[in-house]
């Protein structure tokens, strides 16, 4: 099970600067978003109109800058300490340097230039990115509007200090954590921090409790978010590393580097192989010294042996086979970061997915519409179904929703054509029969928004039944207006229209509905009744309990142009309600449901409300019935042991914080999931550079979100996830099939070494011999079996949850096919012995072992299927490989200089008969096993695990 650290629980905002200690502890010390601004102001020692020049440079000297903290990159020195640290590379530089010592050169030279081209391998696969921090950087303001003395003046947003008042308007960065002191309509996007699709709406004067989740602070304003509208003015509360973007920062740089399950499965293998070398080159020298050998040539043996340990190609096969997964994957709009990641993908149990821009489209869509008929039903329609029941009245609802916004579509992006052309005719009816015009290549019209999200989806729901709001507004210039605010709850515009001047109003149905005196029908405005109110509640509480956001639209006949105190807010004419939802992705669900066919959770984990949460979860099926819907609220109350309880039911996370998912993902690792992380904003780091396999989206994703990951989705969507597993689960299997192809070679080496000792014999192989079979004829039909093509059956079974490189049964069959082949070789070396001496004994015992490790890599493709008989398909390169890899043996047997040069002998054609039939009788047993497993599983007894 995987340690953890468990994170101190979500706290309110920081005060510490850069330098600070302890950002947290100060935090939890001072609520700022829960304190009256006079309390904020006395606390900090400063004024509204901020602080002195000569105060502002003592803080700054003493807290320091407000940027982030960064952490030096590891040194070219650090990675190489770190791989000849492994333990399987320490037993091959110790055989090279008693190689040396004994004047062995050429083993000696051999045995280095493996190191050393391992080495660089790994090194340059030494991808761990240190650049989250650069990409936080980047995302800081350049400048600010400060109030300093009193005097407005533009500073470098690194020379903020706490207790600067800062000015905020439409489209400014946020430079620092604020708390406001005054506000006008003001909203900030703030996606990126807390998930939550829509800007989210302050006030200065709210009341928020002291422990409110990040998202429900409205009296605050958080470094990095964008202000989408209006305008304020706060004080600094925390800059730096103190702000919550550098809280984030703070657990990227203090995670350390987590091992990936490949990377434990290697270790532990290194291990035990270092334990089975020492004791089998002890045995070897305690052995030989008993039957009286000379110390010099058993200390040679014993380091034959500890070659003969080590799969040298293993490493370098193992890094080619997922680099070649990785070029795979990026075909199919998968950037891989991180080459374990490959792997790592192929045996996760548990996708923590991010809602907004991961399983939604992070954009706000208009999917329900109620006019003024559908309110007497109390039923709400999809927009198309609204449309082809009243045109007329889904005209007025389109002329109010767009004229009465904010929003635009960037150049160029408006819907050529529309109907109407802003004429009155299009807003009563779009076109003929009520149906929107399509596009000329059948496409739907492009719906890149600049603006609020909420405003853009009314434009898109009006340019989609064939009005243009570009002509529209044209046509109906504004001439008055009042701006949304929260108290009142609403925005009105005032336009004429045929030579009437009209205002088109928007807002919440509980500010708007007590302002409404009429209701719009199909033949007209009528005087509005108690039911007509009563029915509209109940469709508004109907589409919020839907996770839906709900607006109401009315409109009213003007005398004239208003002055700019004249109320224009009362009895209008109710024209209906609309529900807008940033909606699932379409191929998501199908998406879930493969990876649950395939053994795979998914969880969500995000920041936006319970209900809405629960609500896409249940459309995608990712929630159901008897799963829990955990808040973020509730998450604060749980220890370690009640969260761990929590994470084996809950599929929806809700309303967290960074530090929650962090603590979501170390549950999960702690229960022994293997968990893949998938999110787009800053918020979402931490738990990706925690989680197993951290995947980002690259369209949506920010730039820190990207850098933390180990693999991106070049094209956002959840179902190249699906892809992505099925090739780790690939790539995964053919890592153990090459494991079991080096393995069982190494292991008749030993078996063969051990027992020529164990027998007082001559040794049946040099060094150099041991080095050839385990490099030039295993290299090739190992990388071969790499690209094995994937079963089709792959994603039927649950992910492999094995400890080790091989599963049980695997290991097994190893330990047979190394027994075998030992004796297959023993065999060939008494017989080669007794015809022409030790050295053509050696030289039949290397032949065996090199010609049964080829045959043997055709039968490796399957662990069940006969060598016939491959439902994966065609592996062409393996029958290059073992074509290549017959070519260079046959090169060193038949080649005088060479064959001495490997302490060998020329064969007659009767040993050479001898050799191969012994190498084949090696595929024989293999399959004869493979026969005897096939035929208990039709027995009933089965056999566990994959097929392939």
């Amino acid at each position: 099970m995987e340690p953890r650290t468990t994170p101190s629980p979500a706290a309110p905002e920081g005060t510490a600067a850069a330098a600070a200690p302890s950002p947290r502890a100060e935090a939890a010390a001072t609520p700022w978003h829960a304190k009256p601004t006079d309390v904020v102001l006395a606390a900090l020692e400063t004024s509204p109109d901020g602080l002195t020049d000569a105060e502002a440079r003592r803080r700054l000297a003493q807290n320091g800058p407000n940027e982030l903290a960064s952490k030096p990159p590891k040194t070219l020195g650090a990675m190489v300490r770190e791989q000849l640290g492994d333990p399987m590379v320490l037993i091959l530089v110790v055989a090279a340097v008693l190689s040396a010592l004994l004047r062995e050169w050429a083993e000696a030279g051999i045995i280095f230039a493996i190191v050393v081209v391992n080495a660089v391998i790994g090194i340059v696969q030494e991808r761990k990115a240190q650049s989250s921090l650069e990409a936080l950087r980047s995302l800081s303001a350049p400048t600010a509007r400060v109030v300093r003395g009193g005097a407005e003046e533009i500073l470098p947003a690194r020379d903020l200090v706490l207790g600067d008042v800062v000015l905020l308007d439409d489209g400014s960065m946020v430079p620092a954590d604020l708390r406001l002191l005054d506000s006008a309509s003001l909203r900030a996007q703030e996606a990126s921090l807390t998930g939550e699709s829509v800007p989210s709406e302050k006030d200065a004067d709210a009341a928020v409790a002291p422990g409110a989740p990040l998202g429900d602070r409205s009296t605050m304003a958080f470094a990095t978010s964008i202000v989408t509208g209006g305008r304020g003015r706060g004080v600094v509360t925390a800059t730096g590393m103190g702000t919550e973007v550098g809280q984030i920062a703070g657990l990227l740089e203090g995670d350390e580097e987590l091992d990936t399950p490949l990377k434990r499965k290697l270790a532990s293998f290194g291990k035990l192989l270092t334990i089975v070398g020492v004791a089998a080159a002890l045995a070897v020298v305690a052995i030989g010294l008993a039957y009286g050998r000379p110390f010099v040539p058993l200390l040679l043996l014993a380091v034959s042996l500890a070659i003969s340990v080590i799969p040298e190609s293993l490493p370098a096969t193992a890094t080619i086979v997922m680099a070649l997964g990785v070029q795979r994957m990026a075909r199919h709009e998968a950037l891989v970061r991180r080459l374990p990641a490959v792997e790592t993908l192929g045996g996760a149990t548990v996708i923590c997915t991010d809602k907004t821009g991961t399983l939604t489209e992070n954009r706000m869509s208009v999917v329900r519409v109620a006019l003024g008929p559908d309110l007497d039903r109390d039923t709400a329609q999809e927009p198309a179904a609204a449309l082809a029941a009243h045109p007329a009245l889904f005209g007025d609802l389109a002329f109010v929703a767009a004229l009465c916004n904010d929003a635009s579509f960037a150049e160029g992006e408006e819907a050529p054509g529309a109907a109407g052309n802003g004429s009155a005719e299009g807003e009563r009816g779009p076109t003929e029969g009520g149906r929107p015009p399509a596009a000329a290549d059948g496409a739907a019209a492009p719906d890149t928004v600049i603006g609020d999200p909420t405003e853009g989806a009314l434009l898109v729901m009006a340019r989609d039944i064939g009005v243009d709001p570009a002509a529209l507004r044209a046509s109906y210039p504004r001439l008055a207006e009042r701006p949304f605010d929260s108290d009142r709850k609403r925005m009105a515009t005032v336009h004429e229209r045929d030579g009437q001047v009209v205002a088109a109003v928007k807002g919440a149905l509980d500010g708007l509905l007590p302002r409404c005196a009429f209701v719009m029908d199909d033949d007209g405005p009528r005087p509005i009744t108690d039911d007509d109110r009563a029915h509209a509640i109940e469709v508004a509480a109907r589409l919020s309990d839907e996770a839906l956001r709900v607006l109401a639209f009315a409109t009213r006949a003007l005398p004239a142009v208003p002055g700019d105190e004249e109320d224009i807010e009362r009895e209008l004419v109710l024209v209906g309600l609309v529900g807008m939802m940033d909606p699932p992705r379409p191929d998501v669900r199908a998406a879930v449901d493969t990876c649950r066919t395939a053994g795979v959770r998914t969880v969500m984990i995000t920041g936006d409300h319970a209900a809405t949460a629960r609500a896409i979860g249940e459309e995608l099926d990712i929630y159901r019935p008897g799963d829990l819907v955990v808040t973020g609220e509730e998450l604060e109350e749980m220890d370690d042991a009640a969260l761990d309880d929590a994470v084996r039911r809950a599929s929806v996370f809700a309303r967290v914080s960074p530090y929650h998912k962090l603590r979501i993902v170390r549950a999960l690792k702690h229960d022994g999931e293997v968990t893949a992380m998938t999110g787009d904003g800053v918020n979402d780091a931490p738990a990706l550079k925690a989680a197993d396999i951290g995947v980002a989206m690259g369209i949506t994703g920010t730039d820190v979100a990207k850098d933390a990951a180990d693999m991106v989705l070049l094209d956002d969507r959840f179902t190249t996830i699906v892809y992505a597993v099925r090739e780790g689960r690939r790539v995964h299997r053919n890592i153990q099939k090459v494991v079991q192809f080096l393995v069982a070679d190494n292991l008749a080496e030993i078996v063969v070494l051990l027992a020529a000792v164990a027998l007082n014999w001559n040794a049946p192989l040099t060094a150099v011999m041991i080095l050839w079979v385990n490099l030039a004829t295993a290299t090739l039909p190992a990388l071969a079996l790499g690209v094995e093509p994937a079963s089709r059956h792959i994603m039927e079974h649950p992910p492999l949850r094995a400890g080790t490189l091989l599963e049980g049964r695997q290991a097994r069959r190893v330990v047979f096919q190394g027994l075998f082949v030992a004796a297959f070789a023993l065999l060939a070396f008494v017989v080669g012995r007794e015809a022409g001496g030790d050295a053509v004994g050696r030289t039949m015992a290397f032949g065996v072992l090199a010609f049964s490790q080829v045959l043997r890599a055709v039968n490796q493709r399957s662990d069940t299927d006969p060598v016939w008989d491959r439902e994966g398909g065609r592996n062409p390169q393996l029958a290059w490989a073992v074509a290549a890899s017959t070519a260079l043996m046959l090169v060193v047997l038949l080649v005088p200089p060479v064959r001495e040069a490997f302490g060998g002998a020329a064969m007659d054609a009767w040993q050479w008969a001898t050799v191969l039939g012994l190498a084949f009788l090696s595929l024989v047993q293999t399959e004869a096993a493979k026969a005897i497993g096939r035929w208990r599983a039709r027995r009933g007894q089965g056999t566990a695990g994959l097929r392939g």
